[in-house]
């Protein structure tokens, strides 16, 4: 027991070390990030950023600005409430900085925190090992180190991901005012209204109709054993719409009493340009950082592979073949688009008999049975499909979905559940490509940092 709590603190230091030499390869290649970073004044520039193009601070200037006057705006308000509590900064230099300091100290909590979750969730250290340096590593972990809500936001989803963890044995309303409370939080910390909703009803409706297939005979008294199996995750459901609903009431109340308008948050993002749309071109070209138009494929493929293991494990059992592996396959996951023609295309050769020794069968494991009723997975795997959706119907470039999705850590536990199906080391392969092209990007990321640069 002692040696394997030292192989886990060794785990995480190199977890941590990897984030800090990204960050200190990047400041060495360009001097000025380590100075913007560590700095509590705002560098003075030779060559001034002209705006829109740059900005020193982005959107952290709104929430120092927020957090030296409060203010009802399309940022939401605990962020800046707790720097204004703890620190009371007179400029937004000052703010900006304790935004920086808190996050940082966040950043290492949660990555620390988020470990030991996973560790108990998916009962497997060495695959909790490789998503938590994923998780550390991706470009938009820098969010949650210089100021931005990311670093709260992932704090509390960590403890909720804690809290639903199907191996936790709390006392049933324990878990629920845990719910609540971490839930209206978020809902304080950044919009998650509709994403919550539309996570823990799909999630509900998956578990259910997939528990129905099961029965194979439909009758309502099968209809009523099946909402008696998950009345502990419908109450989890709901418990999460209240505290939503009234954590943006708090604040929709603040800014009636402010502006007059109990939906300006939704309004002042309309202004932004945000509206209902379709612009199919963003299924191609994201119009923003290449890591955006990750974020729109990666959860929906994710989300389509645990349905197809589900319902060829226990619906319809058969066996699932797949193109065998080959390395350069890798580098079309950087352009998901490319991946899924590719795919389509070995699935119609594949078809033939004569094509079928450039296959082989998948084994999927026996933990797919348990994946079908985890409320915890499918909620994950919602919540950061309805991110991509919700951007890519509401905005004609797809900027920031790849924060939304790679600097919190939904997605990557719904990424562990879905490798424990998978029997075999091969899909590490993939998982270990993606760190070191993620590294390099990280890196680039504190560069243009330096550089006032947009970073997603």
């Amino acid at each position: 027991m002692k040696t394997k709590k030292i192989i886990i603190v060794i785990l995480l230091l190199i977890i941590c070390s990897a984030f800090i030499l990204c960050a200190a390869v990047g400041m060495w290649i360009y001097p000025d990030t380590f100075y913007k970073f560590f700095s509590q004044s705002q560098l003075v520039r030779e060559n001034p950023p002209q705006l829109p193009h740059k900005s020193y601070y982005w959107d952290i200037q709104a929430y120092a600005e927020m957090a030296i006057n409060p203010s009802c705006q399309a940022f939401y308000p605990l962020w800046p409430l707790i720097i204004r509590n703890i620190f009371h900064p007179q400029t937004i230099e000052q703010a900006a900085h304790y935004f920086l300091l808190v996050a940082t100290t966040l950043f290492f909590i949660s990555t620390f925190l988020l470990f030991w979750v996973l560790k108990i969730g998916l009962q497997r250290l060495y695959l909790t090992f490789w998503l938590v340096l994923a998780y550390t590593l991706n470009p938009m972990a820098i969010f949650r180190v210089i100021g931005y809500t990311e670093s709260l936001f992932a704090t509390l989803s960590t403890f909720l991901i804690w809290v639903c963890l199907p191996q936790l044995k709390l006392n049933e309303k324990i878990k629920l005012c845990f719910t609540f409370i971490i839930t209206l939080l978020m809902a304080l910390t950044r919009p998650v209204l509709l994403q919550i909703f539309f996570s823990t009803i799909a999630a509900i409706m998956t578990m259910f109709t997939l528990e129905i297939l099961q029965l194979k005979v439909y009758s309502w008294r099968n209809l009523l054993i099946g909402i008696k199996k998950y009345q502990y995750e419908l109450k989890m459901s709901i418990t999460m719409w209240i505290s939503t609903l009234l954590g943006y009431s708090i604040y929709g109340n603040f800014c009636l009493q402010t502006r007059g308008d109990f939906l300006a948050p939704f309004h002042d993002q309309k202004n932004w340009g945000k509206a209902l749309g379709l612009h199919l071109e963003l299924l191609l070209f994201p119009k923003s950082l290449l890591i955006d138009l990750l974020g729109l494929y990666l959860p929906l493929i994710i989300l389509f592979l645990s349905l197809v293991f589900v319902y060829f494990k226990l619906i319809q059992p058969q066996n699932i073949f797949a193109p065998k592996y080959k390395f350069w396959q890798n580098i079309l996951i950087l352009y998901p688009p490319l991946l899924i023609c590719l795919y389509v295309l070995n699935f119609i050769i594949l078809k033939k008999r004569s094509f079928q020794y450039n296959s082989y069968k998948l084994l999927i494991s026996n933990y797919t049975k348990i994946l079908a009723s985890n409320y915890l997975f499918w909620f994950c795997i919602y919540f950061t499909t309805a991110h991509s959706i919700i951007i890519f119907f509401t905005q004609d470039r797809l900027h920031s979905l790849g924060r939304y999705i790679f600097a919190v850590p939904f997605f990557f536990v719904a990424l562990g559940y879905l490798y424990r199906c998978i029997s075999g080391k091969t899909k590490y392969h993939t998982l270990w490509w993606l760190i070191s092209i993620s590294a390099i990007g990280l890196v680039q990321q504190w560069i243009n940092y330096g550089q006032d640069k947009w970073l997603g």
